[in-house]
This record gives C-alpha cells, structure tokens and sequence, in this order.
C-alpha cells in the first residue's frame, strides 16, 4: 500500500522577491519564517512611525490641503498625505485589535498606537497561526513603506537586492535596502533587511558587500 504523504503548508504572505516561488511555513503557523521576523519588526517600528508622521501633520511640503469655499483663501496648513496615513494606520490597528481581542474572547488594547502595538507583540504566535496571518503581515509591510514615504520622500530606502541570508536552513526572501544620512539627520545611515534581522552600520558595509557580492553570483 502506497504511504499517503502530506504537503507542507506555505506561506500565505505576499513576497516581493521571486514571488512565484512557494516558501514553506514555520511548523504551526501560516508564515514562513522570514515573515513571521518581518511581522514583528513592522509591529514595533509603527509606534515609532505614527509619531514621526504625526509630526509631519502641519504642512512642511504638501500644501494642497482644501481651499476655503468661495474664497481666494490659501489651502490650509495641512499635510494631506500625512493625515490619510494617520487615518489608515489608526482603522488598521483597530481592526485587527479588535479581531485579535474578539476572537480569542480578551479585552483589547485602548486605542492608542504605542499600546496596541505592545498588545499585539503578546499575541503574534496567534496572529502567525491565524488564516488570515498573510494578510495581516501585508497590511502592516504597506502601512509600514508607506510612512517613509510621508516622513521624508527623499529618503525612501534605496533597492540593493534580493537578501542572501538564510533562515532556518531556508533563503530570507526579502530585500536588502539602504538608508543614507543626510546633514541635519538625526537617523544614522543603515543597510538592512525588510525581512530578517539583517541590520549593518556604515562601518560594515564594505565587509558585508563583498560578502554580498559573492552570494549572489553563487545564487
């Protein structure tokens, strides 16, 4: 009699690298493990973001906030892009706060952004496991991408490439990308990974990039 095998389970995140290559999910949840790393690191730096765009919410650049009707009135002191941010990232929370709380039978976090990100670090082994656990891990990687572009547009991440780092004997799958300081920039330059844990101060980089370079013309 033939032995019936059972497939892996995959990952049910989009991936922006090789996106038609299945990647098998960690044993017990619906992430591989590169997006279970991502998930986490997107929940920690919202706090940390939503300020930053809250900050960006009195016009600096973007002007085009609504006109006064009937009038020659300026447009009103209001960064648009920031405020549907802030708008979008706030429903987002509380939609999955709420989901989370409802379906596990809990009380949920006060709606504040700092606090429900810190509820939701408690409870990202549930979320992973979850059915929906690819599109919870989408929304916040665009929540997350998105807010750069508010805070600074001119210092979006810069594209290195495909990571070549492993995770549990398996390719990371996500992006190395470069954020360079400039003068007045509080934020030091940083080469990372928007997948794992992959993080390089300025002073690694020359290592790190023959290193790179190698990887991936062994891959």
């Amino acid at each position: 009699m033939s032995r019936r095998t059972t497939a892996p389970a995959l990952c049910l995140a989009t991936h922006r690298h090789d996106p038609d290559r299945p990647r098998a999910a960690a044993d017990g949840i619906n992430l591989c493990p590169g997006c279970r790393i991502a998930l986490r690191r997107h929940v920690r730096d919202l706090p940390e973001l939503h300020a930053d765009v809250l900050a960006q919410l009195p016009a600096t650049r973007d002007t085009s906030g609504p006109t006064v009707s009937g009038s020659r009135t300026p447009p009103l002191p209001y960064n648009t892009r920031a405020g549907d941010w802030l708008g979008q990232a706030r429903h987002d929370l509380r939609w999955i706060t709420s989901l989370v709380a409802t379906e596990r039978g809990i009380t949920g976090p006060p709606p504040n952004p700092a606090t429900q990100c810190a509820w939701l670090e408690r409870h990202l082994d549930w979320i992973a496991a979850h059915p929906d656990a690819g599109a919870f891990k989408d929304v916040f990687a665009e929540t997350v991408g998105r807010a750069y572009s508010v805070i600074d547009p001119g210092r979006l991440p810069l594209v290195l490439g495909p990571c070549i780092e492993d995770i549990d004997g398996e390719p990371c799958g996500g992006i190395v990308k470069v954020t360079v300081r400039r003068d007045g920039d509080p934020t030091p330059s940083e080469m990372y990974c928007d997948t794992c844990d992959l993080s390089l101060d300025t002073t690694q980089w020359h290592r790190y990039g023959r290193r790179y370079q190698r990887g991936r013309m062994a891959g």
